[in-house]
């Protein structure tokens, strides 16, 4: 009896590594002995797929995993690229598994393994049944794994790699231009140069490069790119006349066709208006101010200085900061036109000195409480000694020789002890404040405690005078220079593209149009490859917002990974042949 026991084990195992097909009834007596699986179909739906016929032989390959489950085993279909995704989970209808198959198609995102990985790992841990499997059908682009992703398969889960690569591949891809900018009467002129990387073994000769802009071709160029080497293009110099221009270069042609082509967005150079305001008394006390602004080019500083008596509330229109350089709040500027100034989204800087005073039923503007004149001449003066670096003016100065604040004598400056609200943003060698900020609505307020020229202070002869000037004038009048182009994966904050509570409108590349609620979180996951629109439902006719969308350059990068040290680093040990 004992003999015949045994015998029937082995056959039945046997059988089972047989796979034969039992008709439902018997589907549970097969699960006794361990027979039925749960696998988990991991489909490469990246960028890189988009290479030849890489995209439809995965898909193949998919639809046998999936279509070779029996009545007992369980599928569960998983795409990826950046992210991962389950489409169906853990089901024998071979039905529902091949219409979610034949719904995924192929994305714009990079390529990430670690997070399918992961992934089927939970699915397959939380499985009961014996035999689990995870099934990875891609490209094997290398740049989707650095082996630091922690993905670990529990014992007992095995992962069967299935490639869909080719032994060698030739690609021409355009990774990003760069633009020169001039202005000649008031007008901007741009030279655009392209890069266009060659990644195959064989030189790349007479590679026709053209250029877009608006859609229509202003010019082409020829090239020949060394293999697996890079090239550079410049077009002719040319006047941008469209305030929000769509440009485009395209390289070549092969096998994969969405990296030959680069989008952009072509924005007008972006001008800070500056309202330096001083007492009138001192012909330099803006001399050293007003220079430093002048240099500036990303952006350019548009600077205007007025005494005092001459300020009028219309002179705050179109304007991003207000200077009031070492003299008394201006009879213009009060009954609260400064106020409503700043709570409108601008920015003011007060700088304390000799002649600085502050009207008390204006002191909500004014960050802290305004004490008496420190006066430090008795030695060599006081030196800056804390910057905060995680604040944006001096984020800038934390790298090692990035800026000497030390070398600065400060031979008095104002008192002030900031509210608890208020940020601290330098202190001198003494503990006194050097520089403080307030918000006060949609705007910022920054008071410097001692001058910007060389009444109180020798900063302004210094070398990180200017560079500390040019981050005060952008932060507060809350510049940022319009990106030429996003990558996709990125998010955008569409509240600081278009301003207003209104909804907003989005138009992707592909022809979608979305709205997005007014109360819903203005942010936009970029999916697609190509130009978004985005304009506000309150204005529908208005000139939208573009958006230039391009591939993560990685995926152009087409060696493989190999797949045996993938499935050793995720299992623990290599796949059986």
């Amino acid at each position: 009896f004992l003999l015949l026991m045994r015998a029937a084990a082995i056959a039945l195992i046997v059988a089972a590594f047989a796979r034969p097909f039992f008709p439902e009834g018997a589907a549970a007596t097969l699960a006794a002995v361990g027979g039925s699986r749960e696998i988990v179909v991991l489909l490469d739906q990246s960028a890189s797929m988009g290479y030849g016929n890489h995209w439809q032989r995965a898909r193949d390959a998919a639809s046998s995993a999936l279509g070779s489950i029996g009545v007992a085993d369980r599928a569960t279909l998983v795409v990826f690229s950046r992210n991962a995704e389950e489409r169906i989970r853990s089901t024998s209808d071979r039905g529902r598994l091949e219409a979610a198959l034949n719904a995924t198609t192929l994305t714009a995102g990079g390529t990430r393994y670690g997070p399918a990985l992961k992934l089927a790992e939970s699915i397959l841990a939380r499985s009961t049944l014996q035999r689990r499997e995870a099934i990875l059908i891609s490209d094997f682009q290398k740049s989707g794994w650095t082996g630091s992703e922690d993905a670990r398969f529990s014992e007992g889960i095995t992962l069967t790699p299935v490639s869909v690569a080719e032994a060698t591949t030739t690609n021409l891809s355009v990774p990003s231009v760069t633009f020169a900018r001039t202005t000649f009467q008031n007008q901007d002129r741009v030279t655009i140069t392209a890069g266009v990387t060659n990644r195959s073994a064989d030189a790349a000769s007479n590679v026709p490069v053209t250029l877009e802009i608006g859609g229509r071709q202003v010019e082409q160029q020829t090239v020949t790119i060394a293999p697996n080497a890079t090239a550079s293009v410049t077009f002719a110099q040319f006047t941008l006349s469209d305030p929000s221009a769509q440009g485009l270069v395209k390289a070549g042609t092969d096998a994969l066709t969405t990296d030959n082509s680069f989008d952009f967005v072509l924005n007008p150079t972006q001008n800070v208006s500056v309202l330096v305001v001083e007492s009138g008394t001192d012909a330099r006390a803006s001399f050293y101010l007003t220079r430093a602004l002048g240099i500036g080019n990303t952006p350019a500083f548009q600077v205007e200085t007025v005494p005092a008596s001459r300020v009028t509330p219309q002179m705050l229109e179109r304007r991003s900061v207000v200077v009031l350089n070492d003299t008394p709040l201006p009879s213009g500027l009060g009954g609260g036109a400064l106020n409503r100034f700043v709570e409108s989204g601008g920015g003011l800087l007060i700088v304390f000195g000799e002649r600085s005073t502050w009207p008390q039923n204006d002191a909500t503007l004014f960050p802290g409480q305004l004490g008496p004149v420190v006066d430090r001449t008795d030695g060599r003066g006081a030196t800056i000694g804390f910057r905060d670096y995680s604040h944006p003016v001096f984020e800038i100065f934390k790298a090692p020789r990035s800026g000497d604040f030390s070398a600065a004598r400060v031979l008095r400056y104002r008192g002030i002890e900031p509210a608890a609200t208020d940020r601290v943003l330098a202190r001198f060698d003494d503990g006194g404040v050097a520089a403080v900020e307030k918000r006060v609505g949609a705007g910022r307020v920054v008071a410097w405690t001692t001058t910007l020229n060389d009444d109180w202070s020798d900063l302004a002869l210094k070398p990180v005078f200017l560079p500390l000037v040019h981050q005060l004038a952008r932060y507060l009048g809350q510049y940022e220079q319009s990106s030429s182009w996003s990558t996709v994966g990125q998010v955008v904050d569409l509240s600081v593209l278009l301003k207003g509570n209104a909804d907003r409108v989005v138009v992707t590349p592909s022809g979608e149009r979305r709205t997005l609620a007014a109360a819903d979180p203005a942010v936009l996951e970029l999916t697609e490859h190509g130009i978004y629109h985005v304009r506000s439902a309150a204005a529908p006719s208005g000139q939208p917002t573009r958006i230039a969308v391009n591939l993560d350059p990685a995926e152009s990068d087409l060696t493989v990974l190999d797949a045996q040290e993938l499935t050793a680093a995720v299992t623990g040990h290599a796949p059986v042949a």
